[in-house]
């Protein structure tokens, strides 16, 4: 009875309310605090730090005046983590250079790690690749004439390309020596958008090739050719004769060329129609032992030609003569002939000597006669 009557009283509800309270103060102050915690850790991440990727040049540092280097990328990426003002200032300035130190470095190959400088000690910096591999060779220089490549297929049908023109007919070609050495052509390729009605004008990179068509790591002066590719309106056509040019034989070997068609129409302007009287025709003979017909692409180098009619001919090519004949076959036979030539020659000069006493002999009895 005296506990329930406890129970009762106005104190009891007093405790039991302070406790709630207090409670509910220490439930909600504890939420709060632990996600003013939490925002806080974050806010100072985002506010304080940054990281960003940055593509900068490469430069090569430490080689001689003499020595050319091939092989080190012309831009790496570099990340830069720090205070995000300090990060931010250097991505808009880029008030820094990453380079390859060659000082000391001979002729060879050469495996470089990249180094930074100019950037602040407030940031770490990692650089991507790390290292470069390189070759550091004799410098040559040269200079070569420039050659646009374009494929004309690409002009509209009924239109041609006229005479290229370029701002640089020439350019300087640096590189390692035998590089330049094996420099066969520097080419400008120009890409022609298909069905181009229009002049076609760009600013092209260039490339230089050897022999076998491969590009060569050389650096060019000027890096760029601005080319210019006139497209003229073809509304003219002209019938011209074949002239078929043997290419590429065996110098053991003889060969016959011909065709079926002995004429083809070619499709241009008209001031190009009136340089062209024949279409020459490349015809390549390699590997050919005895008799084939072979099916050749007709094509015109000539500016402002749009077309050829037909597209491509037959050709038939013969081969006659024995490649494997041995030095002493060979050798047996040139005696043979020369022995040949040598009873010829007696004859010829009996013959002739025959010839000579039956005209003496003629003259007497002319003389003769005439007595």
């Amino acid at each position: 009875m005296k506990l329930s009557k406890y129970f009762n009283t106005k104190f009891f509800y007093r405790i039991v309310a302070l406790i709630f309270a207090l409670f509910l103060f220490f439930y909600v102050n504890a939420d709060q605090l632990t996600s003013g915690q939490s925002t806080g850790h974050t806010l100072t991440t985002s506010t304080n730090e940054k990281s960003i990727v940055i593509e900068m040049p490469l430069k090569v540092k430490g080689a001689k005046d003499t020595e050319f280097v091939a092989g080190s990328p012309d831009k790496v990426k570099v990340r830069i983590i720090g205070p995000s003002a300090i990060v931010t200032a250097i991505n808009n300035t880029r008030n820094f250079e990453v380079y390859a130190d060659l000082t000391g470095k001979g002729y060879g190959k050469h495996t470089i790690t990249l180094s930074q400088s100019g950037l602040s000690k407030e940031v770490s910096a990692k650089i991507d690749p790390q290292t470069v591999k390189v070759k550091i060779s004799k410098k040559a220089t040269k200079t070569f004439p420039v050659q646009a490549r374009y494929n004309s297929s690409n002009v509209a049908s009924g239109y041609a390309t006229g005479s290229v023109t370029m701002n640089n007919q020439t350019v300087r070609v640096t590189g390692a020596k035998n590089d330049v050495k094996n420099v066969e052509i520097v080419v400008a390729n120009v890409n022609i958008p298909s069905g181009t009605k229009n002049d076609v004008v760009r600013s092209v990179l260039l490339q230089a090739l050897d022999k076998k068509g491969k590009s060569l790591d050389v650096v060019f002066d000027p890096e760029t050719v601005r080319v210019t590719i006139p497209v003229f309106e073809a509304s003219s056509s002209k019938k011209v004769s074949l002239n078929l040019v043997q290419s590429d034989g065996d110098k053991n070997r003889s060969y016959s060329i011909s065709t079926d068609t002995k004429t083809v129409v070619l499709h241009g302007t008209k001031q190009a129609l009136s340089k062209v009287s024949t279409l020459t025709v490349p015809v390549s003979v390699e590997g050919v032992t005895s008799s084939v017909t072979r099916t050749i692409q007709l094509q015109s180098t000539i500016s402002g030609i749009a077309s050829i009619s037909p597209a491509t001919i037959s050709v038939t090519i013969t081969a006659s003569g024995d490649n494997n004949e041995s030095s002493a076959d060979v050798s047996q036979t040139n005696k043979i002939d020369n022995s040949l030539n040598n009873d010829k020659t007696e004859d010829d000069s009996s013959k002739t000597s025959s010839n000579i006493s039956v005209s003496s002999s003629n003259s007497e009895k002319s003389s003769e006669s005439n007595n």
